[in-house]
């Protein structure tokens, strides 16, 4: 599974790659929406966007929605430290196929990401 983390955190970014490296899946990162539009350009398809709400410039909603009009097949989930209804509700209307609450556990992680990739391909199938 090929994963795209973004998060304008460093030691989240680095957190969650080696959580997810340890389940054998390749990992990229990004510190922003923008350099994680380019690294999609560049490194694309990705299974899975993994991708931080409240960042400088462009937030997370604004990547996803980016994302999924570039990257159909690719999932979304997002993290954040505040996951309320209107958040959730916001979310989804962006495309959104999962979150995952800030602080998480590894466990919490892989499983949030296994469930969004299956739902995914669950609509393409």
């Amino acid at each position: 599974m090929k994963i795209l983390v973004v998060d304008d955190d460093a030691m989240v970014l680095e957190s969650c790659r080696r959580i997810l490296e340890e389940e054998k899946m390749i990992v990229h990162s990004a510190d922003s929406a923008d350099q994680a539009m380019a690294v999609m350009e560049t490194e694309a398809p990705f299974d899975l966007v993994l991708t931080d709400i409240k960042m400088p410039g462009k937030d997370g909603f604004q990547l996803l929605c980016r994302a999924r009009e570039k990257f159909s097949g690719t999932a979304g989930l997002m993290m954040t430290g505040y996951l309320i209804p209107e958040t959730i509700q916001k979310g989804i209307r962006m495309g959104a196929d999962g979150f995952v609450a800030k602080p998480f556990t590894p466990e919490e992680l892989i499983e949030s990401v296994k469930r969004a990739v299956a739902a995914v391909k669950g609509k393409k199938g």
